[in-house]
């Protein structure tokens, strides 16, 4: 926070020092206003650093608050289903037909 109030500072202070000197200002004023315009470059950025912060953590606690419920649910939903016989499946047909390995016509040789 610190490094981004004085970057802002300077930002507010080099452009109002440039703008015046384009200008054609009095050295005397060019400095005033530099000086208010680091003060106010300063407080710009830590109100929009504050702002980038709170929207940071407003994503950050939805995003938490979406993925409990989905937990949630998905803990819902396997409570609600019954559970599979892995048995029965295995034993199926099915299930023997692609797990064998086909029969070879010709015997293994070495």
């Amino acid at each position: 926070m610190k490094a981004l109030f004085l970057a802002g500072g300077f930002a507010g202070f080099a452009l109002c020092s440039l703008a015046g000197l384009m200008a054609g200002r009095a050295p005397d004023l060019i400095l005033r206003d530099a000086a208010i315009g680091c003060l106010v470059g300063a407080l710009l950025v830590r109100w929009f650093w504050r702002v980038l912060l709170n929207g940071f953590q407003e994503t950050l606690a939805l995003r938490r608050k979406v993925a409990a419920e989905a937990a949630a649910q998905e803990a819902a939903r396997s409570a609600k289903s019954p559970p599979q016989k892995a048995a029965s499946a295995a034993m199926s047909p099915a299930a023997t037909s692609r797990s064998a390995p086909p029969a070879s016509p010709k015997p293994a040789t070495r």
